[in-house]
C-alpha cells in the first residue's frame, strides 16, 4: 500500500472553492480508480490554535492524503482521463502545490 501526500498553499478567498472542488470533483474522480483505498482533505489549524500548540510554521494550509493498493495503481490514476479533468480544476485554486509518495509500513 502507498500513501500520496499533496500539500497546497491556498489563499483565504479561494478556500471554500478549494474545499468544494475536492469533494465535488477531485475525490469522486479519484475514488473511481482501480486500486484506490481512501482519501482525506486536511486544513491547517487556525493561526491562534497553531500558536497555542507551538506548531512548526508552514506555508501550506491544506493537505490531501490518499491511499492506493500500489504505486502502479496510483500512476495509472495520474495518466487517466478522470485525472486530466480533476487535477487541473483542483490545483488551479492553489498558489502552490507539492507532492510526496510514501510506502506504508505495516506489521503483523
Amino acid at each position: 500500500m502507498i500513501q500520496f501526500q499533496l500539500l497546497f498553499q491556498v489563499a483565504d478567498d479561494k478556500a471554500a472553492a478549494f474545499e468544494n472542488t475536492f469533494f465535488e470533483v477531485f475525490q469522486p474522480a479519484l475514488s473511481r480508480q482501480p486500486g484506490f483505498i481512501s482519501a482525506k482533505l486536511l486544513r491547517l489549524f487556525s493561526a491562534t490554535a497553531q500558536k497555542e500548540i507551538e506548531a512548526s510554521p508552514s506555508e501550506f494550509n491544506y493537505q490531501v492524503n490518499f491511499f492506493f493498493e500500489s504505486e502502479e495503481a496510483r500512476r495509472r490514476w495520474s495518466k487517466c482521463a478522470d485525472h486530466d479533468v480533476a487535477w487541473p480544476k483542483f490545483s488551479a485554486l492553489a498558489q502552490q502545490a507539492l507532492w510526496r509518495g510514501f510506502d506504508v509500513i505495516e506489521r503483523g
